[in-house]
């Protein structure tokens, strides 16, 4: 249930952030960097508490999100009676990035589990996580449109102090500390007698791949744009709060069954195959939401991330664990996060400012642009995983 508590708080929080601080009286440059403060205060906690843990084995992970969970309540209570313009946007940031690196902890509680023998199906933990998203933003777009979006912060402590409940209830057969270093003296990541190498060094090993994740954050760029500032988006062509929780519905319901058989997917169709198409997908979704003349048309596209999100996320995730080296894993999917985390930044702090000064058309537009040009990055940087360990092979020979 964690999983399915967590994102509905994220629903709460994420969704509806631009509807409730354009109610506040903020212009887009400010919301755009509210939002990408977010991401780099989101990067900042997470690896600030990771190492914490990693140093202190005798942390609970569930204390960690505990903590978390309570200082979102607390805080969400506060920013509901707060006045004062500038301890609204601080609160806002602090609690969307809280929001955000919550996940992490939430993820890892259920690998922890895993080592004690407790099988945790994530998939469909997972997909119940997408359906909370879609279920509450289809909810919460209607009693904004009713209400007001002043009631958004009684929603974030809500599902926070049921995730908090949720987390406690929680246990462990035994030993149960989170004790990371333990984990991987029972299954090693970085094999004997192999040295860590420097991410210079990483980044000339690996050369396509670095490519790829700049592709990534191209192909990323338009997507953010949209999802960070979706009301702006669908305002001019009659949409509302209610509409927007419709949309984000779609996209989000679509992720159900994309997400939880792409295990069986990725059997059928090669996973360079897999980025490639999600790639085309992100284009059409893009192109179509720059030209919708109607909200039709804009879920029209919001479909379309069955495609797109759903299957380039766990597509690139399968793609690093295929391509690079097991002592090289890690630093493998760090870099899949910090460029979806460069994305998020350049695109909400621009986006702001391309809204507030040339408008929705041309801001969409140039999410347009970037899209082509990740999906021209991606077709020429993504390689066949069989292909690379023929020739892997080769070079060790």
């Amino acid at each position: 249930m964690s999983q399915f508590f967590y994102f509905s708080m994220f629903a709460s929080m994420i969704a509806f952030v631009s509807v409730y601080l354009l109610h506040k009286g903020f212009d887009n440059t400010t919301i755009g960097t509210v939002l990408s403060m977010m991401s780099l205060l989101t990067i900042g906690i997470q690896t600030l508490l990771a190492n914490y843990i990693d140093k202190n084995k005798e942390v609970q992970l569930q204390d960690v999100i505990s903590i978390l969970s309570l200082g979102v309540v607390i805080g969400s209570i506060v920013l509901y009676f707060m006045p004062i313009d500038l301890a609204i946007l601080i609160l806002t940031t602090l609690l969307l990035a809280i929001g955000q690196a919550l996940l992490t902890f939430v993820n890892s509680l259920a690998f922890i589990y895993e080592k004690f023998g407790i099988h945790i199906n994530y998939g469909v933990a997972r997909g119940m996580g997408s359906f909370a998203y879609a279920m509450m933003t289809l909810f919460l777009g209607q009693v904004v449109k009713a209400t007001t979006p002043d009631i958004l912060p009684l929603f974030y402590s809500i599902f926070s102090l049921l995730l908090l409940f949720s987390v406690r209830s929680y246990s462990l057969p035994s030993a149960d500390k989170v004790i990371v270093e333990d984990e991987g003296e029972q299954k090693p990541l970085i094999k004997k007698g192999a040295v860590e190498q420097s991410v210079f060094s990483f980044f000339l090993k690996y050369s396509r791949l670095v490519l790829l994740m700049g592709g990534v954050v191209f192909l990323f760029f338009g997507h953010t744009i949209i999802n960070n500032f979706f009301i702006q988006v669908i305002s001019p062509i009659g949409g509302d709060s209610g509409v927007m929780g419709t949309a984000v519905f779609i996209a989000a319901i679509v992720e159900l069954p994309a997400m939880m058989y792409f295990e069986q997917l990725s059997k059928k169709i090669s996973i360079d195959r897999l980025l490639k198409i999600s790639a085309i997908f992100f284009l059409i979704k893009h192109l179509l939401t720059y030209l919708a003349p109607n909200i039709f048309v804009i879920y029209l596209a919001q479909f379309l991330q069955i495609g797109a999100y759903s299957v380039v996320y766990p597509a690139l995730v399968e793609y690093i664990n295929l391509i690079v080296d097991l002592e090289d894993l890690v630093k493998g999917q760090s870099l899949l996060t910090t460029a979806i985390a460069l994305s998020s930044v350049f695109a909400s702090f621009l986006g702001g400012i391309l809204l507030d000064n040339v408008g929705v058309s041309q801001t969409l537009f140039i999410g347009v642009l970037t899209t082509i040009v990740g999906l021209v990055i991606v077709f020429v940087t993504v390689e066949n995983p069989q292909k690379h360990e023929i020739k892997s092979e080769k070079i060790v020979d």
